[in-house]
């Protein structure tokens, strides 16, 4: 779910030979990953379907796995927890990245920008304990490593920024989301040990 161009899909049809259903709301994003596929040999094993997060097309109990890497946050932790649940096969897994809090007290200035940001952002623990109030048992969590943003996100955006702010001089909502940008990297630099992405892998609890 959220499949972007495919990256993850890519590494899941290789790691376990199964059937994989790769979904995304941007077709433009889709066909970048039929190509992927194509290239790498896959594209019997894994198929692209257009769709809402928000409004899947599928039967209950269809899956045994449903992955979604940095893209659950558009509707909300517990509620993908609450409606992504009878997708899945009794025992079936998700796996999952947040947006978490690894520290009880972050940074005033840290804490204010991700609270008009990102204001559903929690701990590790108050979001262990959600998935077990919508039914699913923790098998596992974990950090993203710190290059995931440094060397992955970061970088890509600090080559492009300087095209963007040139493209788009003179527009105000550009330099909003170009200020905005700036001042995440800069907090992430100064603060890396207290936030970042963490993995939940829950398994689907007995009705």
């Amino acid at each position: 779910i959220g499949s972007g161009t495919g990256a993850q899909a890519l590494t899941l049809a290789r790691a376990t030979g199964g059937a994989i259903t790769a979904t995304d709301l941007m077709p433009s994003f889709l066909r970048t990953a039929e190509e992927r596929f194509e290239a790498a040999g896959l594209e019997s094993q894994v198929t692209t379907l257009v769709a809402d997060m928000r409004a899947l097309p599928f039967p209950d109990g269809e899956f045994d796995l449903i992955w979604s890497e940095g893209s659950l946050y558009l509707m909300g932790f517990d509620v993908g927890l609450a409606e992504w649940r009878r997708f899945l096969k009794p025992g079936g897994y998700l796996v999952v990245s947040e947006l978490s809090w690894f520290t009880a007290e972050p940074a005033e200035e840290l804490a204010e920008f991700w609270e008009e940001n990102y204001p559903g952002l929690r701990s590790v623990e108050a979001n262990v304990a959600a998935a077990g109030e919508h039914g699913w048992s923790v098998v596992e969590t974990f950090h993203l490593p710190q290059s995931a943003w440094t060397q992955n996100y970061f970088g890509p955006l600090k080559e492009r920024l300087p095209q963007f702010r040139e493209a788009n001089a003179g527009d105000e909502a550009a330099e909003v989301v170009l200020a905005m940008t700036e001042r995440e990297m800069e907090l992430y630099d100064a603060y890396p040990e207290q936030y970042g992405y963490e993995f939940y892998v829950l398994r689907k609890a007995a009705d």
